[in-house]
């Protein structure tokens, strides 16, 4: 269970990494995974669910704050996603290139959906970056570690 000043540590971070403007997320990759993308995917995922129309007709009455909260994700994702093309960070032209492309262009669509309440698209983005995610880590996530 986190702990409160780890939690507020881990919210300025998000705060301060996910800000509008084309920011670009700050951090190690590990660091960034472990406290921006991971929860954000996991809001992301949970409000996708929420709004695919394909859950029945009641999938787009979510409360306006949930659709907030998916734009506030995608673009704290797209941040970490642009973060990982830095020459800094970028492991190798092929797959990790093309992985951190796809990470901010699936979640810069799904900020789009969530902006626009379009709950097939947003559901449709965080299912691609869904994808995204699980070709990234067998490829590159130490899997052996926690």
């Amino acid at each position: 269970m986190l702990r409160w000043p780890a939690l507020a540590t881990a919210l300025c971070l998000v705060t301060a990494c996910a800000t509008a403007g084309g920011s670009v997320a700050k951090g190690t990759i590990k660091e960034q995974m472990k406290v921006i993308v991971q929860p954000s995917a996991d809001t992301l995922f949970a409000v996708g669910g929420a709004v695919d129309p394909a859950n029945g007709p009641d999938a787009p009455k979510v409360e306006a704050s949930k659709w907030t909260d998916a734009g506030k994700a995608a673009e704290a994702i797209k941040s970490s996603g642009a973060s990982m093309l830095l020459p800094a960070n970028l492991k190798d032209q092929g797959a990790w290139k093309t992985a951190a492309t796809q990470m901010r262009d699936h979640a810069d669509a799904a900020l789009k959906a969530a902006q626009a309440k379009d709950g097939a698209k947003l559901s449709q983005a965080a299912n691609d970056l869904g994808d995204d995610c699980t070709a990234c880590h067998s490829k590159y996530k130490n899997q052996t570690a926690s």
